[in-house]
């Protein structure tokens, strides 16, 4: 069967990056073409260097790395890497809003989204914009994300669409539990209220037997 080819993704950012070191360089190529296993160990390692220079070049990463794994795991990193620099929150939001990336790396963005506490003023106000404008994404993974990040800002301008969505919303978000309750959690969150810890759908029937 001839394979599709995917539509190109944005471009890296264009500022240049500083050169990594011989060790972080290891770990990026870990990273980007490993087995899961080594890509698990140098996610590990790359939280420990935590630095600016790590996590701009595993926000290039995310736009560039071929294997789609390593594209969800940069995302993933992000939301201990992440500091709120525009460069790394452009990258997210360009995996976000790329309709050809897969769901896991867009959903693991939009998560990271909600760990970047340190932007300017201008650049977190259009990323709350862009987290309330999910809540009505066709994506039951977007919209699950989108609560979680807008809990996770405790941004209350967004509280009558997450009622909205916690009352109509039917869709589990697969792997976790009901877009409904992550609404519920991220309205409990934003009036600093407690929230229960849920039980993903999935695994619902086997912990009441």
């Amino acid at each position: 069967m001839k394979k599709t080819p995917r539509k190109p993704r944005h471009a890296p950012q264009a500022h240049p990056l500083p050169p990594p070191s011989a060790e972080l360089a290891e770990l990026l190529g870990r990273l980007a073409t490993g087995d899961a296993d080594a890509r698990w160990e140098a996610s590990m390692s790359l939280m420990k260097v935590g630095d600016a220079v790590a996590a701009e070049h595993v926000a290039r990463l995310l736009r560039t790395a071929d294997d789609v794994r390593a594209r969800e795991v940069s995302a993933w990193l992000l939301c201990s890497l992440g500091d709120g620099k525009p460069s790394i929150i452009d990258a997210l939001l360009q995996s976000v809003e790329d309709t050809s990336e897969s769901m896991d790396v867009r959903g693991q963005a939009v998560e990271a989204l909600g760990s970047q506490r340190t932007m300017v003023p201008a650049l977190r106000e259009r990323v709350l914009g862009i987290l309330v404008e999910l809540l009505e994404h066709p994506a039951a993974e977007l919209r699950f994300w989108a609560c979680f990040a807008l809990g996770a800002f405790r941004h209350r301008p967004a509280l009558p669409a997450l009622r909205k969505v916690a009352q109509e919303d039917e869709r589990v978000n697969p792997g976790w539990w009901y877009v409904s309750e992550e609404a519920l959690d991220a309205i409990a969150q934003i009036e600093s209220r407690e929230y229960p810890d849920r039980i993903p759908v999935h695994q619902r029937g086997r912990a009441a037997s």
